[in-house]
């Protein structure tokens, strides 16, 4: 008699391309997104976060924004709130000018940016200085959350 066997796929639904040697364990950073996006009443489809360079963040956001300027980030959500699935683009060469000038480690600067993309995919914007204001105190607190749980590690990104 045959024995009956399942096949179970397990997709990846946080994915990180091009991480830089950080000391940040990839599933710290899963743990702690999943955490800030179910307080949130929400669910991940798919989040992927890509550390790019300066150059490549300069043509996505000429390409696709027509913004001839450079950033830090670039969000671009495809969902409802409810169920995010987006993509997140880091500048890593502009997040570490970013972590010198405010002297602050890699490590957080990437954790703000990372929470900075979050926030967008929760429709919270950045155009005026109110919204920055309240977008950097939100940021402080996704942060927090992270540092609480987890002290940076040797099995690093």
């Amino acid at each position: 008699m045959p024995k009956n066997f399942y096949i179970c796929i397990v997709k990846k639904i946080i994915s990180f391309n091009n991480a830089p040697a950080l000391n940040l364990r990839q599933q710290d950073l899963s743990d702690w997104v999943n955490e800030c996006v179910c307080e949130r009443g929400s669910k991940i489809k798919r989040l992927v976060i890509n550390f790019i360079t300066e150059e490549e963040m300069l043509n996505l956001n000429q390409k696709h924004l027509k913004h001839d300027n450079h950033t830090d980030i670039l969000t671009f959500c495809y969902n409802d709130q409810s169920r995010i699935e987006s993509e997140i683009f880091i500048s890593i060469d502009r997040a570490r000018e970013n972590a010198k000038a405010h002297s602050e480690t890699i490590e957080n600067e990437i954790l703000r940016l990372i929470s900075h993309g979050l926030l967008h995919n929760f429709g919270m914007k950045d155009s005026t200085k109110v919204q920055k204001e309240k977008m950097t105190k939100e940021e402080n607190a996704l942060m927090r959350k992270f540092h609480v749980k987890h002290v940076y590690s040797e099995k690093a990104l």
